[in-house]
């Protein structure tokens, strides 16, 4: 019997708002169009093109706890990206954890501003582990929120205040300027570390019953893909079922279905207004999709 529960999507944004944000939460409202969709950003943006999904926005300074504010009392940037970008991404699993106390019979999904949903998170609920944070890898781009997360926000804050451990990393930040991989100390860093002590936090199935859960369109996984100048895409294969636009990856000529697609990196440049509430796309643009995704000379001007 599938479990029926009410789920929130939330964004988390730094910066302007660019037009893949505008595609990804398009996506989330056509296939779940009974979710919340909540917007958090570092300051109180509003577009109005966003404003017929029925979302709430918020300004992530209106956010306060015990947690937070002892987080950013205590945040040392140890990174080579934008101070203000990082502390904001720590806040964020602080926010989430607000607003899930604020309404905890919710399930959150915590989603990235460069993924296109393709399915309702609905029937997802029985095949994800049993913990209050569910990821796929070290990627939160499309994570589970479903019970206190206090556990792993004091996790963070413990290496904060532990001054050996924060000098121990930034000394091997500021040593690997030189190596071919820097080190950076970001929230995906805390993931697999608090993995190592604790069961609340667990990877999922990427093998949904819904679908495949893509992590980076440029790890194949397995899957079919084409070699480009710089690095590799997932091929996709565009079909039409019940007037959406659906992807599918291929592997050992099996079709496998996409619940979603995760356009990290430089993969935003194709990440197309797929679906949209307006209609249904026409034959011309599946068609086009799927030049662009299957072959190599085109993907290669994209």
């Amino acid at each position: 019997m599938a479990v029926s529960f009410k789920s929130s999507f939330l964004f988390f944004h730094y910066g302007e708002f660019p037009g893949y944000l505008h595609n990804a939460i398009e996506h989330v409202r056509i296939f779940n169009p009974d979710s919340d969709i909540i917007l958090v950003n570092d300051s109180f943006k509003q577009f109005s093109a966003l404003n017929r999904f029925n979302i709430t926005y918020y300004d992530i300074k209106q956010f306060n706890s015990p947690l937070l504010d002892s987080f950013r009392r205590s945040y040392r940037h140890i990174s080579s990206y934008n101070e203000k970008y990082e502390k904001f991404c720590f806040e964020r699993w602080f926010v989430s954890e607000i607003i899930r106390k604020a309404s905890p019979e919710k399930v959150y999904v915590l989603i990235d501003s460069d993924v296109a949903t393709f399915g309702n998170v609905s029937s997802l609920l029985e095949s994800l582990p049993k913990c209050p944070i569910s990821i796929s890898g070290c990627s939160p781009h499309f994570s589970f929120i479903r019970e206190s997360i206090d556990d792993f926000l004091n996790f963070i804050l413990d290496f904060y205040s532990d001054d050996e451990k924060v000098n121990e990393s930034l000394a091997r930040h500021n040593n690997s300027f030189n190596s071919t991989r820097s080190f950076n100390l970001t929230d995906n860093a805390f993931l697999p570390l608090f993995m190592q002590v604790s069961r609340d936090v667990q990877n999922y199935n990427l093998a949904s019953p819904l679908g495949f859960i893509d992590t980076n369109i440029h790890v194949p996984q397995e899957f079919d893909f084409l070699q480009l100048r710089r690095r590799q895409r997932k091929s996709i294969f565009w079909r039409m079922e019940q007037g959406r636009a659906i992807p599918y990856f291929k592997r050992d000529n099996e079709f496998v279905r996409a619940f979603i697609l995760h356009f990290q990196g430089p993969g935003k440049r194709v990440f197309h207004r797929f679906n949209s509430l307006d209609g249904s796309p026409s034959e011309f643009q599946i068609w086009w999709w799927n030049q662009i995704f299957q072959k190599r000379w085109l993907a290669n001007l994209m």
